[in-house]
């Protein structure tokens, strides 16, 4: 009898258990846990490059010349500190962060360009970012009108999120997102 009562007390241990473990699997997969994917950067997160790359230098002079032909308004380094919402893949990238010059409102458009080692790694981080800023946890990091563009110029990624709320010279500033927009090849971003 002891040993039916002892047998009986492992078979329901071993149930609970596997009931645990069962439920913790489904309340990760519920959660959008996806372990395949890259972990989350640790260590210090860089910040501007000091000197740009010449891709990226490259890259600011061409948008800069569309920025002052298609929008009337010019591209200048950042002196502020600047960083968005970004996914695992460009957080340890080289980037440098420009604002176009709208006269009215001279701190409200940024742009990120990201530079990487290739073109095709390029367009790898274009593909997961685009997805990022498509999801939930990106789109909850911005105001609810923002309007995102992302794009690839050879081994660098180009990128701007403006809210239209956010800014008093809204026809200036739609004109720099539209030429930004227009620039280089798009990565479509849509949640």
């Amino acid at each position: 009898m002891r040993r039916r009562l002892s047998s009986a007390c492992a078979a329901r241990t071993r149930t609970r258990h596997f009931g645990t473990l069962l439920i913790t699997v489904l309340v990760l997969a519920g959660c959008g846990l996806n372990l395949a994917e890259t972990p989350a950067p640790t260590g210090p997160l860089p910040t501007a490059l000091g000197s740009l790359t010449p891709a990226i230098a490259e890259t600011h002079a061409a948008l800069d010349a569309a920025l002052r032909a298609g929008a009337r308004v010019g591209l200048e380094d950042a002196l502020e500190a600047y960083r968005p919402a970004e996914p695992p893949v460009l957080v340890f990238a080289p980037r440098a962060v420009f604002k176009v010059r709208l006269p009215d409102d001279p701190d409200r458009v940024y742009v990120v360009a990201y530079g990487f080692p290739n073109a095709a790694a390029a367009a790898e981080a274009g593909r997961l970012a685009a997805r990022f800023y498509a999801s939930g946890p990106a789109l909850v990091q911005f105001p609810a009108d923002t309007r995102f563009a992302l794009s690839q110029v050879g081994e660098v990624l180009v990128f701007i999120a403006w809210s239209p709320g956010s800014t008093s010279d809204q026809v200036t500033a739609q004109g720099a997102f539209d030429v930004i927009r227009a620039f280089g090849e798009a990565i479509a971003v849509s949640p």
